[in-house]
């Protein structure tokens, strides 16, 4: 019987594909976001034993049980908000991640954000584009010196502190679950969230999405932040109350932000869109090409592993 995987919701890279084929699997992918029923009916026909998740909405109990040989859903990723981790483990379904695998991109990304914020970027290209040349208009500041504040101190943050500590950034981190080892080479571990955001000259969020992070940063937390301060997040959109913080861009309570997930994806029109001081990128920041290709390379050599019945690292399973 040809062993059959599913990806759902665009293909892997190359290099990922060409692991698995080569090693006799049948390997077939929707288009990005497909609908439940487009879903259901690839499933069901072709009854995969794994499922690889990309971009949909949620992988729900109905998609897992519609293969009656599936034995494990792979992330290509990390975030698992996608998939209904506790209907999986429900069926005795294991799921995965590839932890790691894109974690310099996404540190990259957020720290792209942060310059660009800081050094005004996007008013001075719109000024340019506009045929205005008045060097009065620059509101740039400096970053040596300035606070940043990482909400989550997993790798993605420990990776963005280690970058900036060459320009001078003073780094904080609050993370209940961040082992005392992590806060080496100056990094301060924030006695609680409200104390990291009230000091914090820029707060850039890499927590991941569970019921204690939804909505972790509402309208009484951005209150806390500095009027001159700035929120990057490149973590998931519903770890932030969205109209509370559009109200307050908007009130100029905050200075600006740098946002890469949504709450709504893809996002409908928002008053985002209009914001002089927010800049927006397609939640990509984990999807460049060489992070794309780690991800389906680990992604493949981890289904591989599973399927021979080799051992996994423990750090890959997402708990319901």
């Amino acid at each position: 019987m040809t062993t059959t995987i599913v990806t759902v919701g665009g293909r892997m890279a190359a290099e990922g594909l060409a692991m698995l084929e080569n090693a006799g699997v049948a390997c077939i992918s929707t288009e990005p976001y497909p609908t439940k029923p487009e879903i259901m009916a690839l499933v069901e026909r072709h009854q995969p034993v794994a499922l690889v998740v990309r971009l949909v909405e949620l992988i729900d109990a109905d998609m897992l049980a519609a293969s009656r040989n599936l034995k494990i859903v792979a992330k290509h990723g990390v975030g698992t908000n996608d998939i209904d981790v506790a209907a999986a483990a429900g069926l005795g379904i294991p799921v995965i991640m590839a932890t790691g695998a894109n974690a310099h991109s996404v540190a990259e990304h957020a720290l792209g954000l942060i310059l660009a914020l800081a050094k005004d970027f996007l008013r001075q290209d719109g000024h340019i584009r506009n045929g205005r040349w008045d060097k009065s208009l620059y509101r740039g500041r400096e970053l040596r010196g300035r606070k940043l504040g990482l909400v989550g101190f997993g790798l993605i943050g420990q990776i963005l502190a280690r970058m900036v500590a060459p320009i001078g950034m003073q780094v904080s981190a609050y993370d209940p679950f961040a082992p005392d080892g992590a806060f080496a080479g100056g990094i301060i571990r924030a006695t609680s969230l409200d104390a990291l955001l009230a000091e914090s000259d820029v707060v850039s969020l890499h927590c991941p999405l569970t019921d204690g992070t939804r909505g972790l940063i509402g309208a009484r937390e951005i209150a806390l932040v500095r009027p001159t301060a700035f929120l990057v997040n490149t973590a998931r959109g519903e770890v932030v109350d969205e109209p509370a913080l559009i109200a307050a861009l908007q009130a100029g309570r905050i200075a600006g932000a740098g946002l890469d997930s949504f709450a709504e994806e893809p996002p409908v029109a928002s008053p985002l869109w209009q914001l002089p001081n927010v800049i927006l990128t397609p939640h990509v920041a984990g999807v460049t090409e060489d992070a794309r290709r780690a991800v389906s390379i680990m992604t493949a050599e981890n289904l591989l592993a599973f399927l021979r019945g080799e051992p996994l690292a423990k750090n890959l399973y997402a708990r319901a």
